[in-house]
């Protein structure tokens, strides 16, 4: 009786059947090697996760692998592929091939270009945060991925300027006035995005929304 083949032993019949670009690497769990589980990486980045799972055993789960993100997934842009590991590595590849690759690839690039801009919104939140600090005495300032907060206490009277993505939002508490239009004038001139008359100061010291 011939014993079944593992993940690992698949792994490679399986990426020569996908071609070239696709090369297979051992799934490890510390410095050992994994029977159940194994890995496709592509040649531009992109990766699979093959494993047999605990609770479906005889049976090869395929999935798509993405980098670390907060992109929101929608149904259907994970979806994972599901053969007997009997089936010819042939057959299997021709099944990722049709049903996995295409999709991940498109979800791929919408994650990539989902982080890059997410990294573009975080560098210039932390170019402002940084600018606003060095312009306005006394502040603390904390930056939390593409948000930020900025605090300065006026003792009496508390300003703080919050910054979360494009948006600007600005609370003025027992702030004299001529320091809340001073504040309001100084966060639109150093936010670019902020787009404030050079004559309007603001009437309402309570709490702007620029």
């Amino acid at each position: 009786m011939n014993t079944p083949l593992t993940v690992a032993e698949l792994a490679h019949p399986i990426a020569l059947e996908l071609g070239g670009n696709w090369r297979p690497q051992p799934a490890r769990h510390g410095v050992q090697e994994l029977d159940h589980a194994a890995t496709f990486t592509h040649l531009d980045g992109r990766q699979l996760h093959l494993s047999e799972r605990f609770d479906d055993p005889g049976h090869l789960h395929i999935r798509g692998a993405f980098p670390a993100t907060d992109y929101p997934f929608r149904r259907g842009e994970r979806d994972t592929v599901r053969v007997a590991m009997t089936e010819d590595p042939a057959g299997i590849a021709a099944r990722i091939a049709a049903d996995l690759i295409p999709a991940h690839r498109d979800v791929h690039e919408r994650v990539t270009e989902h982080n890059r801009a997410q990294a573009e919104t975080r560098r210039g939140v932390e170019e402002a945060a940084r600018d606003l600090s060095a312009r306005l005495p006394g502040v603390r300032t904390r930056v939390d991925g593409t948000s930020a907060f900025v605090y300065m206490n006026l003792e009496p009277g508390e300003v703080r300027i919050g910054l979360d993505g494009d948006a600007v939002s600005l609370v003025l508490n027992d702030v004299p006035r001529i320091i809340a239009d001073a504040v309001v004038f100084a966060v639109s001139r150093f936010l670019p995005s902020v787009q404030t008359p050079e004559d309007e100061y603001g009437e309402y010291v309570d709490g702007y929304a620029l």
